[in-house]
């Protein structure tokens, strides 16, 4: 079923370039975002890989004559239960869409190309991704990283034979997917392709809908939240502040007492000295 991708392979060529290409990386710890990052953007990505990501960041680059913007997300632990991300992961998952507006144009679902498609796995990948939009699943490419990890075989023939659960979680999203070897980042070919790729999506849209959008609701949520974390910064700001202010006033009292304490002790000890000079 997933070799269905075939035909969208076909109309690579028959896509319109997009000046603008947004994108937004999706996927567990350890899956290979931020590398997949850099190398879309190539020496301009500057995302720090093998360090987990603990808020998003973006960066902008032009990529064979496309202006492309990468967020990159922390991604969620293996271990997670279902429906106990922790909120943070969640927010920053939500923010990712904001940060490339007035949306992304794809999301690109990052998974190891060796990686065991388990049903617990795809109900995590479904957990993240369906807060987003209820139409996620037409803006995502699943995007293989580590392809050397393949040996010498071939995405298509891992598909065909690893089980049933890859193979669900492709034709969610319309069994687009691409394969990068994150260690090959001189290879503008693969690069390219998944450019290409992304815009036979965008180009395919349903009622061109070209980027995904938060709802209303969620964008005011977001927005609150954001302001409450501002006010505890600036609070804990504050504190911080008025600390150092006692610690500095501290520090000022004791070295005045110390002097006042050395004065009186060196006054007594000459004091005391006269006192022999004249006995």
């Amino acid at each position: 079923p997933a070799l269905g991708f075939s035909s969208f392979v076909r109309n690579v060529n028959s896509a319109p370039a997009l000046p603008e290409l947004r994108v937004i990386l999706l996927g567990r710890k350890g899956a290979g975002k931020s590398a997949a990052g850099n190398t879309i953007l190539g020496g301009a990505g500057g995302f720090e890989s093998g360090k987990p990501t603990e808020e998003c960041v973006k960066r902008k680059a032009e990529v064979v004559g496309r202006k492309v913007t990468v967020v990159d997300t922390p991604g969620w632990e293996w271990y997670y239960p279902l429906n106990s991300t922790p909120n943070w992961v969640r927010r920053e998952t939500l923010r990712s869409v904001t940060l490339c507006p007035p949306g992304p144009h794809a999301v690109l679902l990052v998974v190891r190309s060796c990686a065991s498609i388990t049903d617990f796995y795809i109900q995590e990948i479904e957990e993240h991704l369906e807060p987003l939009e209820k139409d996620v699943w037409g803006h995502t490419l699943v995007l293989f990283t580590r392809g050397d990890e393949l040996g010498l075989g071939t995405m298509e023939q891992r598909i065909l034979t690893s089980g049933s659960g890859l193979q669900r979680l492709l034709q969610k999203c319309g069994n687009r997917y691409h394969v990068v070897n994150n260690y090959n980042k001189g290879d503008e070919a693969q690069v390219k392709e998944l450019i290409r790729k992304l815009e036979v999506m965008v180009d395919g849209q349903k009622d061109k809908k070209t980027h995904l959008e938060l709802d209303h609701t969620v964008l005011l949520g977001l927005e609150a939240e954001g302001k409450r974390r501002a006010r505890e910064r600036r609070k804990k700001q504050r504190q911080m502040e008025a600390q150092m202010q006692r610690g500095t006033i501290k520090a000022a009292l004791m070295s005045e007492s110390f002097r006042f304490f050395h004065f009186e002790f060196l006054l007594r000890f000459q004091v005391n000295g006269n006192d022999r000079k004249i006995s």
